[in-house]
């Protein structure tokens, strides 16, 4: 299980946009860990495609997770993609996506 060092929320916020856009992909790295570089690649790109998702959902007054604006947990996703892509060595993959973002 990956995204859970901290905010278990996090996680949870990350299958449930996973699921909500059908990404088999992330929820396979959810249960099975980030091994290699193609994965993190996908995760870094998946993970700006959910904060749009995010930001459309606030705009639609989409419930998600109990709340309509989860912009809150903003902070926490950087925080969590930060660690699992450092303690897995794919902080450079990270990082240069983000930036690109």
């Amino acid at each position: 299980m990956v995204l859970s060092v901290r905010y278990s929320h996090v996680r949870n916020l990350v299958e449930h946009y996973a699921q909500e856009m059908s990404d088999d992909s992330v929820l396979s790295i959810l249960d099975k860990g980030l091994h290699t570089e193609d994965e993190a690649k996908h995760l870094s790109y998946f993970i700006w495609k959910m904060i749009d998702e995010m930001a459309k959902d606030r705009r639609q007054g989409k419930v998600v997770l109990g709340g309509t604006d989860n912009t809150s947990m903003l902070p926490d996703v950087s925080y969590e993609m930060d660690v699992l892509m450092s303690d897995c060595g794919f902080s450079d993959i990270w990082e240069k996506i983000s930036d690109d973002a």
